[in-house]
C-alpha cells in the first residue's frame, strides 16, 4: 500500500511489518490507511493528500469533494480553517462545504446526524472532515455507507484517539455505543491548529491517553476468564511500547506547547491504530471508560450538556488505577469469596440503576440486554474464573506491568492542566453523581472488567466504592 507523500511521525510501513511478525495467523485487522501526517503545516498537505487518495481509489483526478464540518468556528493563526481548506481544493476540484447542525451546542453522533451526513455526501468522490472526534466519527460512518469512498481527516484537536481507528462512537437510544465503520484514508494533524484549540480539548485528550496505563489490564483479565477473544500479543506489545514510561511531557499541553502537542497527538494516533488492528476498543477501554459512558448516559437522558469524554476518562482512570493496584498489591482477591451471580438479582439491580433515566424504560432495557449477554458468558466460562482467581498472584505479575499507580497518573494529569476530580469536570459532577456512575458502571454494557470481578466476590461494597472515589469526588 502506498504512503502519503512527505515525512511522517507515524511509520505505518514499520508498524505493518512489526504487526505481521507477531501475527503469523493473520488474526489482526489490516491497517488500511495511506498515511498519518503530524506536523506544524499538515493542513497545507491537503491537496497532495487528496491526489494520493483519489489515485489509490481509482477516482478521477478532478473530483467531487464534500467538506463536512460542524457549526463551531475553528481558527488557525487568525484565519478560518474551513476557508484555508476550501481554497486549497477549489481550483482543482468541484468542492461543496456542508455544515452539520443538529440544534445542540455540540454535535451529537446520533442516527439523525449520521443520516444527515450520508445524504450530504450522496454524489461525492471524496470527503474531507474538519473537526475533532465526533466530526471524524460521523465522517467515517457516512463514507462507509458510501462504499468507503476516500475520507481525509483534518484533525483540529488532540481530544480522543478515534481519528486513526476503524470504528465510530455513536448514540443509540441515548446510550453511547461503538460500532464498526472504516479507517480514514489519510489523517492530517496540524500541530499549530491543534495547539490553538481550546485547552480543555487537548487536556481532555491527555485524560484519554492515560487510560493506556489502566485499560489493558481489564482487556487481559477479560481474555483470561474467556469473555474476550480479541486479545493479541502483538497489540499488547505495541501498548507496552507506547506506555513504556509515564508521560513526563504533560505540563505543556494546556499552553499548546509544540513538543507536548506533538507527543500527545502521536500517542493518541498510536492508540487508535492499536485498537483498530485489534478489532476492538476493549484494549484501551476498561473501568475508566465505562464510568465516563455512565456520565454521558445520565447527561443525555436528562437533556443536559455532555462533558468531554477524555476529561472524564482521565479522572476515572485514577479510580481504575486505585482499584487495580489494590487488587494487584494486596491479598484482596481471595478465591474462597468467588460466587456465581444471580441473573434475577442482577436484572433488578440494572432496573434500579437506570429506571429513572428516560420515560419508557428503553435505557434500562438496552443496558440489561448487554449485561445479560455478559452474565451468560460468565456462566459458560465459570471454570476459567475459578482458575484465574485461584492463581491470582501469578497473574498479578503481568497486571502490574499494565497499571501505573494512581499517584503517578494524578501528577501527570494535574500537570497537564486538566481536571483531576469529578467536581472539576465541565459540567461538574457531584459526589453523589460520581458515586452512582462508579457503583453501577459494570451494569451498563457487555464488556467484563475488574469491577465485575469485585462484584462477584462480594467486594463491590459501599465502603469499597467510597474508598475508590477518595480524593477524586470533590475539589
Amino acid at each position: 500500500m502506498p504512503e502519503i507523500n512527505g515525512s511522517e511521525l507515524i511509520d505505518l510501513a514499520g508498524l505493518r511489518k512489526s504487526l505481521a511478525a507477531d501475527d503469523p495467523e493473520g488474526r489482526l485487522a489490516s491497517l488500511e490507511m495511506l498515511g498519518v501526517k503530524i506536523s506544524d503545516d499538515a493542513h497545507l498537505q491537503l491537496a497532495s493528500a487528496v491526489s494520493d487518495a483519489l489515485s489509490y481509489a481509482g477516482k478521477p483526478a478532478r473530483a467531487k469533494i464534500v467538506i463536512l464540518a460542524d457549526k463551531s468556528s475553528i481558527m488557525r493563526r487568525g484565519e478560518r480553517l474551513s476557508e484555508l481548506v476550501h481554497k486549497q481544493l477549489q481550483e482543482q476540484h468541484d468542492v461543496r462545504s456542508v455544515v452539520l447542525d443538529d440544534g445542540h451546542t455540540t454535535l451529537h453522533a446520533d442516527e439523525s446526524v449520521l443520516d444527515m451526513a450520508t445524504i450530504a455526501t450522496n454524489d461525492a468522490d471524496l470527503v474531507v472532515t474538519i473537526g475533532s472526534g465526533t466530526m471524524t466519527d460521523v465522517g467515517k460512518v457516512a463514507t462507509h455507507r458510501r462504499n468507503n469512498i476516500p475520507h481525509i481527516v483534518v484533525q483540529t484537536a488532540a481530544s480522543v484517539d478515534g481519528f486513526t481507528d476503524n470504528v465510530s462512537v455513536v448514540l443509540r437510544n441515548g446510550v453511547k455505543r461503538t460500532i464498526p465503520s472504516r479507517w480514514p484514508t489519510i489523517v492530517l494533524a496540524d500541530i499549530v491548529t491543534i495547539g490553538e484549540a481550546p485547552s480543555e480539548l487537548n487536556t481532555s485528550g491527555f485524560g484519554e491517553a492515560i487510560s493506556l496505563f489502566t485499560a489493558p489490564a481489564d482487556w487481559y483479565l477479560a481474555n483470561l476468564v474467556g469473555l474476550d477473544h480479541t486479545f493479541h500479543v502483538a497489540s499488547m506489545n505495541l501498548l507496552k511500547y507506547a506506555a513504556a514510561e509515564p508521560p513526563t511531557w504533560s505540563n505543556g499541553i494546556a499552553e499548546g506547547g509544540a513538543v507536548a502537542t506533538q507527543q500527545l497527538t502521536r500517542l493518541l494516533a498510536l492508540r487508535g491504530i492499536v485498537s483498530g488492528v485489534s478489532n476492538t476498543t476493549a484494549c484501551l477501554s476498561g473501568v475508566e471508560h465505562v464510568i465516563s459512558h455512565m456520565l454521558d448516559l445520565h447527561h443525555s437522558a436528562n437533556h443536559a450538556p455532555i462533558g468531554l469524554h477524555g476529561a472524564q476518562v482521565g479522572v476515572a482512570s485514577l479510580v481504575a488505577s486505585r482499584l487495580w493496584r489494590h487488587a494487584i498489591d494486596t491479598d484482596l482477591i481471595d478465591p474462597r469469596s468467588l460466587r456465581k451471580p444471580d441473573m434475577d438479582v442482577m436484572q433488578k439491580r440494572v432496573d434500579n440503576a437506570f429506571h429513572d433515566l428516560g420515560s419508557d424504560g428503553a435505557i434500562a432495557a438496552e443496558c440489561w440486554r448487554d449485561c445479560q449477554k455478559k452474565l451468560s458468558l460468565v456462566f459458560e466460562n465459570w471454570s476459567r474464573f475459578e482458575s484465574v482467581v485461584g492463581s491470582w498472584q501469578e497473574h498479578s505479575v503481568e497486571f502490574k506491568k499494565m497499571v501505573q499507580p494512581s499517584a503517578t497518573l494524578r501528577s501527570a494529569l494535574s500537570a497537564s492542566g486538566g481536571p483531576a476530580t469529578f467536581a472539576a469536570l465541565k459540567p461538574s459532577v457531584s459526589p453523589e453523581f460520581a458515586r452512582w456512575a462508579t457503583a453501577n458502571c459494570h451494569l451498563m454494557r457487555n464488556r467484563f472488567n475488574l469491577v465485575d470481578l469485585l462484584d462477584m466476590m462480594g467486594l463491590w461494597t459501599d465502603d469499597m466504592i467510597d474508598w475508590a472515589l477518595k480524593d477524586v469526588s470533590a475539589l
